[in-house]
């Protein structure tokens, strides 16, 4: 087996996490090193110095000292960059009755700003870290000796090009979700146009899932013979028994039965369908409670719309948890719904599993392709949801069913594997 010198490209990789990408990430690039290969993370920023992880050298464009000839390159490439929202005192004058000096001195000004550091996330000017990311990967891709070059999602996709187009290989982009998934049909033009011209630029594409396969198929017009699934798997490291969750449900402060929603809470997790579900039950199961984690763009609406339909004293809402705190909620929880309206994988159920937590997913996820001790509903159908969460919590026999098998299906999807399909998608471009 060929051993690869990978430049993987990514927007977060813990510690800086945000949400379920850097963890997949951390799982594929671990798997990958601990094969034998050798990998080389690029994130925008790091709040220490670069690290090794496990095997993978973990890194920053600050990690890095430039000489005056690639800090102009560097400099060249931002001015050169499409100007994709204004940040600057110029912005408040129509692009027609501005010179070009003072375009330019736009530009520069941008650039000085950004420059001082790259701070990843996803602010306000995360268009231009994206070009100005990409004009470091450039410079940083030619002093590595590298096989190939791996993107994560639309945000890594322009360093990954520009790093392919500087040292000429092959480039695979790694699609965890799409424009689609995150907006429905309102996408966003710019990141839909970058997303599709990195899907024909480059030479393979990796999904996560075949329901993901077939939205770039449909959507972007992807050849389907150039795209790979590899699905992704779980991380989490349990007890052998299942003494340390007794223990935290025995000591947990709701003792009603709790149905967990865990995630971004955005239109594409479908939060609403979660709470509009949650009014039905209440009708028809008593002592229970429904807990949200996760913060995002609608979470004061969910707030609101619980109160609205007259249940907010049922709804507990905890913010973003860190991993340990993750683990102790599905530990304390009696049902695990995830409703996405387009999830193209969906980690967190197979950690709920792990767990020993009951699952219900959306048909309109990926991770619904390899479980099947779950129960599988479609995201718009509220009664069905109802339905479900009701049986689960008041049947015993179908909530041990659903957690007797669980374990022991997940321990089975593993990120090892997926590397291992991951090498066959590097051998086809690689050579």
């Amino acid at each position: 087996m060929r051993r690869y010198n990978i430049l993987m490209i990514g927007w977060e990789y813990p510690p800086e996490i945000t949400g379920g990408l850097a963890i997949a990430c951390r799982g594929l690039a671990r798997a990958l090193a601990a094969r034998g290969h050798n990998v080389h993370f690029l994130i925008p920023r790091l709040s220490g110095g670069a690290f090794e992880d496990q095997g993978v050298r973990v890194f920053s464009p600050a990690n890095f000292t430039y000489t005056d000839v690639e800090k102009e390159e560097i400099g060249e490439w931002w001015e050169a960059a499409p100007m994709t929202e204004q940040a600057s005192a110029y912005a408040s004058i129509p692009e027609d009755q501005r010179s070009a000096a003072s375009l330019r001195e736009e530009a520069r000004e941008i650039h000085g700003m950004i420059a001082a550091q790259l701070r990843g996330g996803y602010g306000d000017h995360i268009y231009q870290e994206v070009e100005h990311f990409a004009s470091y990967a450039r410079v940083i891709a030619r002093r590595g000796n590298y096989d190939m070059i791996h993107a994560h999602d639309w945000m890594a996709y322009p360093a990954g090009i520009r790093a392919r187009l500087e040292i000429n290989r092959p480039l695979v982009c790694h699609v965890h979700a799409t424009e689609f998934d995150r907006s429905g049909d309102h996408v966003n033009q710019f990141i839909y146009d970058m997303e599709r011209y990195a899907f024909h630029f480059c030479d393979r594409i990796v999904t996560v899932s075949n329901y993901t396969k077939n939205t770039l198929v449909h959507r972007y017009a992807v050849d389907a013979a150039k795209v790979d699934p590899v699905h992704n798997a779980v991380e989490f490291e349990l007890p052998d028994d299942l003494r340390h969750r007794r223990k935290i449900v025995e000591e947990r402060p709701i003792k009603d039965k709790i149905v967990l929603f865990l995630g971004r809470i955005t239109f594409q997790k479908g939060p609403d369908y979660f709470v509009r579900a949650a009014r039905k039950v209440i009708d028809q199961v008593k002592n229970v409670r429904f807990v949200m984690v996760g913060t995002g763009d609608m979470y004061p609406r969910m707030i609101e719309m619980a109160a609205d339909l007259g249940v907010g004293k049922y709804f507990h809402y905890t913010g973003f948890l860190n991993r340990e705190e993750v683990r102790r909620i599905y530990a304390m929880s009696d049902l695990y719904v995830m409703p996405s309206v387009s999830e193209p994988f969906g980690i967190s159920p197979l950690e709920a599993m792990l767990h020993g937590v009951p699952v219900i997913v959306s048909r309109q996820s990926g991770v619904s392709e390899v479980i099947s001790n779950c129960i599988k509903v479609d995201f718009w159908d509220v009664d069905e949801i109802t339905r479900s969460i009701v049986e689960v919590l008041t049947r015993d026999e179908l909530s041990s069913g659903l957690t007797n098998g669980a374990e022991s299906e997940v321990r089975q999807i593993t990120w090892s594997q997926s590397a291992a399909r991951m090498e066959t998608v590097y051998d086809t471009i690689g050579g």
